[in-house]
């Protein structure tokens, strides 16, 4: 995978705590130059708004901050947590380009890191004369006979994107289920300043949620396929996505790859460091 000296952050950024640590993630990364955020699937705009409030309290400036496509290609009904937002009060005063295209954006951009429902990204791939070089996907399952979220929630727009031909690097959720972060790696996010403690608690209403006392860092994993390829075993070959839904990889020649094993205990350390590089970057509250 070549480096990516630009990118766009294609996220269902609320449901999941792991979207929020993956955009955490990138802003920890130096190596990683983030252009711009497009959200995706249900309420794009709180969403978009969310991210935008995470770069306000890291003290970045992401610009721009793309609500995109709210329905599914599949026609298949949203799925809502009914969480999302809600421990950032006032998120209407948060700017977002409303006014931008969203698919325009992502159709620029060299390098696409996609980690909700393909939705945008089918659309930006089949756009003549779009410059995606590389996608960094989140989704599918390489090893069962499940359809994984992401896939699922559109099997339409996935089964395009991986049809189209363009260069997909993924990570299957066979592969980031063998990740956890739980109540020590939240203890040292919360006392490092302010996006941590923002971090904490999204971290922690997700776990009331989800009935657990952990997570599954599924997005940031596939931020460090971009930081740190070392730490994945990587195959190469061609995947398709059947109408249920379900991923299954062909190896060989192609232009796909899929990660095939993963160092787990410094994929979770080095998701840690970098979101505590990024805390550390952000200002104290006045």
């Amino acid at each position: 995978m070549q480096t990516a000296s630009s990118l766009t952050f294609d996220t269902d950024l609320g449901s999941d705590v792991d979207d929020v640590l993956a955009l955490a993630t990138i802003l920890g990364s130096p190596e990683l130059d983030l252009a711009a955020v497009t959200t995706v699937y249900g309420d794009t705009l709180v969403r978009a708004r969310m991210a935008a409030r995470v770069a306000t309290v890291a003290g970045r400036a992401i610009d721009p901050i793309v609500p995109g496509r709210t329905e599914t290609r599949s026609g298949r009904p949203v799925w809502w947590a009914g969480h999302e937002g809600a421990l950032l009060p006032d998120l209407d005063r948060e700017t977002v380009a409303t006014d931008t295209d969203p698919i325009g954006v992502l159709a620029a951009s060299p390098t696409v890191v996609a980690v909700g429902p393909l939705t945008n990204v089918a659309e930006a791939v089949e756009r003549p004369g779009h410059q995606i070089e590389q996608l960094c996907v989140m989704g599918g399952d390489f090893l069962s006979a499940d359809a994984e979220h992401n896939i699922k929630c559109d099997v339409d727009a996935a089964a395009a994107v991986f049809a189209s031909g363009v260069p997909a690097t993924v990570i299957g959720i066979d592969q980031t289920s063998r990740l956890r972060l739980g109540g020590a790696v939240v203890a040292e996010f919360e006392a490092a300043g302010p996006l941590g403690q923002l971090l904490g608690a999204e971290m922690r209403q997700f776990w009331s949620f989800s009935a657990s006392d952990s997570n599954v860092p599924h997005d940031p994993a596939a931020v460090l396929m971009l930081t740190d390829p070392d730490l994945f075993t990587f195959a190469t070959g061609r995947i398709e996505v059947d109408e249920a839904g379900i991923t299954s990889f062909t190896p060989g020649d192609g232009p796909h790859r899929i990660v095939a094993d993963l160092d787990a205990e410094r994929v979770a350390q080095r998701i840690v460091d970098r979101i505590l590089v990024a805390c550390a970057g952000s200002p104290n509250p006045s």
